[in-house]
């Protein structure tokens, strides 16, 4: 029998990970009692393929865009660096985390706050202008195909998350009277898909929501 160190947990079959942790397991295989982990690991691997392509079509855009723009090569090339490295911890969390929603959500939120480090430490108006509102928009599409996809499920399992990442993508709008955002087109297109997506859950998720919030401040 396979085992699984992480779990302590002995396994019939030939499958090469946990399917309780994803860990690797270790030991001969026996007769399978389960059925081919590639029917388990088909969504996943699916989802990694997607955000990989979607991830492509932005680096390229970017060359474009920084070409057409004339846009400062330290700031691309960090842009681009930054988005290869995302990519990279998030396909490895669909694939080998238990619970990848969360560790993406989370992921999300420590993004933001190295951001807001790097802006208390430089002043850099290129942190308040583009690189908070982008991480923003990018947790706010990523909440926008969770609804999706998930439908009501999402908001069970997530609703703290979903109105979190609607307040944060709303306060990059506190830049513009605080003069740190002097072009400040991706501040207003953040705060604007945040009462999109906040208009959203209340025409049409308004009593699921209020009834998570409900559970979460009776305890």
């Amino acid at each position: 029998m396979k085992h699984c160190d992480a779990c302590s947990v002995d396994f019939t079959g030939d499958m090469a990970r946990c399917p309780l942790c994803q860990n690797e397991l270790h030991g001969e295989a026996s007769p399978a009692a389960f059925p081919a982990q590639q029917i388990y690991l088909r969504p996943r691997r699916l989802a990694v393929e997607s955000i990989t392509f979607v991830a492509g079509a932005i680096l390229l855009l970017l060359g474009f865009f920084a070409y057409l723009w004339s846009w400062p090569a330290p700031i691309v090339s960090a842009s681009a660096a930054a988005l290869i490295i995302s990519v990279l911890f998030i396909n490895s969390a669909i694939l080998h985390a238990p619970r990848p929603l969360r560790l993406m959500f989370r992921y999300f939120y420590i993004m933001l706050a190295i951001a807001l480090v790097w802006f208390v430490a430089t002043m850099n108006h290129v942190v308040t202008m583009f690189v908070i509102p982008i991480t923003c928009l990018v947790s706010l599409v990523f909440d926008v195909v969770l609804l999706i996809v998930l439908r009501t499920k999402a908001i069970d399992q997530y609703a703290k998350y979903l109105a979190f990442d609607i307040v944060a993508g709303l306060l990059p709008l506190t830049f513009i009277p605080l003069g740190w955002a002097p072009w400040d087109v991706l501040v207003m297109v953040s705060g604007l898909v945040s009462l999109l997506v906040l208009l959203g859950l209340l025409v049409f998720a308004r009593r699921q929501l209020f009834s998570e919030f409900g559970k979460q401040f009776s305890a």
